[in-house]
């Protein structure tokens, strides 16, 4: 038994060093692609701010500003930048990137604290809305309620057919208070942002204070 085993092992033993060769060289070579399955393929890096649109966001509210986006808001030819103070990441603006505003729908919904969309006119940038514990324009106040608004749910979206537009309800509301939203878009003729009816289709008169006077139809 000893001398049949004897002759089975000896002959085999280059064989078997081939064999042990030849599974290190597989095995490297099924790590080598195992590896290169794992490796993530490389993401483009977010396309930068134009330099113009990084000073204007930078504007409104200093390092806790970001542009959300920018772009031609109106489809009027202009440009404008949205920026907004989030609720949920006060402090850590993102790094230059926001997105130019598609002609087709894009919406989104983001928690804010503070909000401000900023008009190119000529070589500079105006302030055309303003969100912080009201909705205002230059004109007034945009948003019906007399108590002030710690933060916002704001949505916004573009389409061909309507422009941009926004939606803001009130967080944060003491209980049994019933959540309204406030709908604002361009208004071409004034050329600043307005709230908008319950039809959508025209805008209202800003209010003078908080709260208060009659909201008048714009026509």
């Amino acid at each position: 038994m000893k001398h049949a085993w004897t002759r089975s092992n000896r002959p085999g033993k280059p064989a078997g060093i081939a064999a042990l060769l030849l599974a290190a060289w597989l095995a490297g070579g099924c790590a080598s692609s195992t590896d290169t399955g794992r490796t993530a393929p490389q993401q483009p890096a977010p396309a930068a701010l134009p330099e113009d649109v990084q000073s204007a966001a930078r504007a409104p509210f200093g390092t806790e500003g970001e542009a959300l986006a920018y772009g031609d808001f109106a489809a009027a030819g202009g440009r404008q930048v949205l920026v907004v103070h989030r609720l949920a990441s006060a402090g850590t603006p993102a790094s230059g990137a926001s997105t130019t505003m598609p002609a087709q729908k894009a919406e989104t919904s983001v928690d804010v604290i503070r909000v401000s969309i900023l008009a190119r006119d000529g070589t500079s940038w105006n302030e055309a809305f303003h969100a912080d514990q009201h909705l205002k324009n230059r004109r007034g106040y945009l948003d019906r309620s007399a108590s002030p608004v710690s933060a916002w749910r704001m949505g916004y979206e573009k389409t061909p057919d309507s422009g941009f537009r926004l939606e803001f309800t009130a967080l944060n509301l003491p209980p049994g208070s019933k959540p309204v939203t406030v709908r604002v878009a361009w208004n071409p003729k004034l050329k600043e942002y307005d709230s908008l009816d319950g039809t959508g289709t025209r805008f209202l008169e800003p209010l003078t204070n908080p709260g208060g006077g009659a909201l008048k139809v714009d026509r």
